[in-house]
């Protein structure tokens, strides 16, 4: 065996090593994390680096036996697939209608760039011009009537195409179109709002969650309002995964995850100016769940929506976040202004999606020597061009130190302790902080892997936004801290509310090894009392959470009693900062549930409309945070309960009278 091909074969064996436990793994049925990303250690990500140096492309695609893979520098002779950027609509407008002429058929597609791996799939495309992911934008005017014909190409495959009709609608109209037949449907597109239609292979709905995915078959649906011409892009959030049949093949699964076409760091570089009004429409085409985060700024959720319909909120709805949860096959349109220059991001939460680790196997073959690429998948990347700031500050700067240690293999810790703690799990200190005061922040690293913190929510400059290799103005940059270095972040605090702080760098890794912490913002006149606010953080005690006991709620093994008054406002704030999952609270007493008041989210007030009392709080997700307020009114025993995935948490609460 030659040296090439034993290291080859050590590698894919370390590469299988996650395919091995996949039976083990328990999946949260409101996410599928990417088939390819099992372990998330980070250490495969060093060691294919160093392999990948030492052999060549065609080497290296010998062992990739995926019958959909399609290796860097060759073709197979179907058909290219390009990315769709969603700036032209497809069809052609006669007399008041728009006629779609649409086929579907098999192509080469390419995620990052058209010299490195692919894949085989079938995508859609308008007939006589190039198949393309995101299927073609379709988009009218309310009142434009129209009329659509499908070819199905495929030579053993039913098709059913979903979307095309009228909304808002209850009930599911579908045109089903037999192999080598081409159908047709006319219909008024109905309410203005962000929609979208796919095609699924086979006939009816697919049941199976986790079965194969071919949402790249899916393009947005657009339907503006008479007389609006609103400026906007348009992102479409695509999927595609396939197993392998083959139970001896060494390569199970193959994915793409896609914005508009490409995979970062080859995604869409958008260059916006400090102050310009950008209108994005997101749409989840997948069926996969995706917390979207934007980094340094909020952003307005102007519309919600589904594939049956679209809710567009009046102005007194609309609410302020970092992060939206946009479920499967969900849409949303938002509005956010850039407040200050430098680079940023905006990216799936879910660490599995945006892992690097998603990549195709060899596609690392082709990047720059020396570069580490520490994210792939579902990412955007802003560059806003030199303008003024927004920021600024009141009274004397703090400064804090953090330490970010290792205290073995399973765990790390990150806070103002300088000697290494023992061995358990547990978050990071919590950081107090006061609105206005600008705060400098040394982070220590004492492990023995390199590091990088995000803040996580803080409207700040972009060199201390915390993504290596990435974040940068002023004429500074984020850095890798590796082994022993330090770096001195600024935190500009312009608004009060509850935040987080984590590794951005390695992130599964090290977040489900304990690489993140709360952070309060008070504001500028308030004081912060622990009796009356309370902070719960969740996350990932390893990378396959099976049962509570895998998952960490404030590094308690046990909630301690919590002691209250009649009458008294307590602030409950939930962090959700796992790599995936979903969590939420509610208030019992004598097993009667008890409302609380939904106050914040993402450490921005939600509008008087929407803080309102609830039973059962909606489910914050990967990257969210949500305040709430609970005033109980009557003596007794209460229960907060927390149920985060397969976690369950009970804390008892003893309310006497005031």
């Amino acid at each position: 065996m030659s040296f090439r091909i034993y290291l080859i074969s050590v590698l894919m064996l370390l590469l299988s090593a996650c395919d091995q436990r996949q039976d083990l793994v328990v999946y949260d049925s409101e996410f599928i994390r990417s088939r390819n990303v099992q372990c998330g250690t980070g250490s495969t990500e060093k060691l294919s680096a160093g392999i990948f140096s030492l052999i060549s492309i065609d080497d290296f695609n010998t062992d990739i036996d995926h019958p959909r893979y399609l290796p860097a520098g060759k073709t197979s002779g179907l058909t290219p697939i390009l990315p769709n950027d969603n700036r032209t609509a497809a069809g052609t407008k006669i007399d008041e209608r728009l006629h779609l002429n649409l086929e579907i058929k098999w192509g080469d597609f390419r995620m990052e760039t058209n010299d490195r791996p692919g894949l085989k799939m079938v995508a859609v495309g308008e007939v006589n011009k190039q198949l393309s992911i995101p299927a073609p934008l379709v988009r009218v005017t309310e009142g434009t009537a129209i009329t659509a014909r499908i070819t199905n190409t495929l030579k053993d495959s039913t098709i059913t195409v979903f979307g095309l009709q009228k909304r808002p609608y209850s009930k599911s109209d579908s045109l089903v179109v037999l192999p080598g037949e081409t159908g047709q449907v006319s219909f008024d597109p109905g309410k203005a709002g962000t929609y979208m239609y796919w095609i699924q292979l086979g006939k009816g709905h697919s049941k199976k969650v986790f079965g194969e995915e071919d949402e790249q078959l899916a393009g947005a649906f657009i339907v503006d309002p008479v007389g609006e011409n609103r400026d906007d892009r348009v992102f479409v959030l695509n999927t595609f995964s396939s197993q392998n049949k083959d139970k001896n093949a060494k390569t199970e699964w193959v994915e793409s995850l896609t914005i508009n076409g490409r995979s970062w760091p080859f995604t869409e570089l958008l260059e916006p100016a400090v102050g310009d009004t950008l209108n994005w429409r997101v749409i989840n085409a997948s069926k996969r769940n995706h917390p979207m985060h934007l980094h340094g700024f909020y952003f307005n959720v102007l519309e919600l929506g589904n594939t049956q319909q679209s809710n567009i909120f009046k102005k007194d709805h609309v609410k302020t976040v970092v992060t939206e949860t946009l479920k499967g096959r969900n849409t949303m349109a938002m509005q956010w202004i850039p407040k200050r220059p430098g680079n940023w991001l905006f990216h799936c939460h879910l660490s599995f999606h945006v892992s690097a680790n998603i990549r195709l196997p060899g596609a690392e073959i082709l990047d720059p020597k020396d570069e580490v690429q520490h994210m792939a998948g579902l990412v955007l990347g802003i560059k806003v061009k030199e303008g003024d700031s927004d920021i600024y500050s009141k009274g004397e700067d703090k400064h804090l130190t953090l330490y970010a240690h290792q205290a073995d293999q399973k765990s790390m810790y990150i806070g103002f302790d300088a000697n290494t703690p023992e061995p358990s799990f547990k978050p990071g200190s919590l950081l107090l902080l006061k609105q206005f005061q600008t705060t400098y922040v040394t982070v220590k690293n004492r492990m023995t892997e390199d590091t990088s913190i995000h803040w996580h929510g803080l409207e700040i400059d972009s060199w201390a936004d915390g993504v290596p290799h990435w974040s940068s103005s002023d004429g500074k940059s984020s850095p890798v801290l590796k082994p022993d270095e330090e770096f001195t972040y600024k935190l500009s605090l312009m608004r009060a509310g509850t935040f987080v702080y984590h590794s951005h760098w390695n992130d599964i890794n090290q977040l489900t090894k304990g690489i993140y912490g709360p952070m309060i913002v008070m504001g500028e006149n308030e004081t912060y009392n622990p009796n009356l606010d309370h902070y719960y953080i969740l996350g990932w005690k390893n990378t396959f959470p099976e049962s509570t006991e895998d998952l960490d709620l404030n590094g308690w093994d046990e909630a301690p009693v919590q002691r209250a008054k009649t009458g008294e406002m307590h602030r409950i704030r939930l962090i959700n900062i796992g790599p995936a999952g979903g969590a939420k609270i509610n208030f019992t007493k004598n097993k009667e549930t008890i409302p609380v008041l939904t106050y914040a989210k993402d450490g921005a007030d939600l509008p008087p409309a929407q803080q309102i009392k609830l039973e059962y709080p909606g489910k914050i997700y990967a990257g969210e945070t949500a305040d709430y307020i609970f005033n109980p009114q009557e003596p007794g025993v209460y229960e907060l309960n927390v149920k985060y995935m397969m976690g369950r948490w009970k804390q008892i609460w003893e309310v006497k009278s005031h």
